[in-house]
């Protein structure tokens, strides 16, 4: 599974992110991301974000798998528990990216 994250906004508006392959990553980190992810049920997320959160922080995962391809977009408030230990996996991964 390709698993590609971003974190935007926030006070310093700095974007973060990664791109992940559990196919070439050590398999005990890739079980643990896998483990993540179903628990944080991603491909269920949809978009989610708090109308008046304007400093949030905003993630997007978008998670690539035998050609079908899932988008989740919420923000630092409207995170379930699940959704934030799977964020906190990825943010340790995560270096400044260029803006798209």
């Amino acid at each position: 599974m390709k698993v590609r994250f971003r974190q935007s906004g926030g006070f310093g508006g700095l974007v973060l992110g990664c791109d992940l392959d559990t196919d070439v990553m050590p398999r005990d980190e890739a079980e643990q991301l896998l483990l993540l992810i179903r628990q944080a049920n991603i491909q269920e997320a949809g978009e989610r974000r708090h109308p008046h959160g304007r400093d949030l922080l905003v993630y997007e995962i978008v998670l690539e798998e035998r050609g079908r391809r899932t988008r989740s977009s919420f923000d630092s408030m409207s995170a379930s528990p699940q959704a934030e230990s799977l964020v906190q996996f990825l943010a340790q991964h995560a270096r400044a990216v260029p803006l798209e």
